[in-house]
């Protein structure tokens, strides 16, 4: 919030870590994750309010069940390069990058998710995004409301859960609890 580094510099250095960071990860480690593997992509509540601030055809594509890893994509590249124009919010993003970026690691777990379901369903791998929640880090400070304990619990859960579990699957997870996107 109160970092004087121009907006498309935070925007492109944040995209690059947690959207594309996230992305080229997933998109090494997938195929090699063994049957009841679990994948959990670390966002936001963020992602939610930004989500709420984006116009309403950005919305619609975020919230498609058929956009594509290749749409998505296009979308945050076009968002760091609407940033460099300085016409982002005329463009209907909200004036957040983290928002952004955490937007589209939901997104992107959603897509995941549909596309293990279509490639390798019997194998039974659930992939969700989630939000630990306001943690006391560096990035939060002192005043955030839960320990970094506190934090872990819904990721260990997720990662946690047993083979006979099919769902959560695809899903933005917040205290243990499935949230609408």
């Amino acid at each position: 919030v109160h970092d004087t580094t121009p907006f498309a510099v935070q925007a492109e250095v944040t995209l690059k870590t947690n959207f594309f960071g996230t992305k080229n990860v997933c998109t090494e480690l997938l195929p090699l994750m063994k049957p009841y593997g679990r994948v959990v992509n670390v966002s936001s509540m963020v992602s939610s309010s930004a989500l709420g601030g984006c116009s309403q055809e950005l919305q619609q594509k975020f919230r498609s069940d058929t956009i594509t890893e290749e749409e998505l994509v296009q979308l945050m590249t076009k968002f760091v390069e609407d940033t460099k124009k300085s016409v982002h919010q005329k463009e209907g993003w909200p004036n957040t990058a983290y928002g952004v970026s955490k937007i589209g690691v939901t997104v992107l777990s959603r897509i995941q998710a549909r596309l293990l379901n279509e490639e390798r369903k019997g194998d039974h791998i659930l992939l969700n995004a989630c939000c630990p929640g306001w943690v006391r880090t560096d990035m939060a400070g002192p005043k955030a409301t839960k320990s970094p304990e506190e934090g872990a619990e819904t990721p260990v859960y997720l990662a946690l859960l047993p083979s006979s579990a099919d769902a959560p699957h695809g899903q933005f997870v917040s205290d243990k609890t499935v949230r609408p996107w």
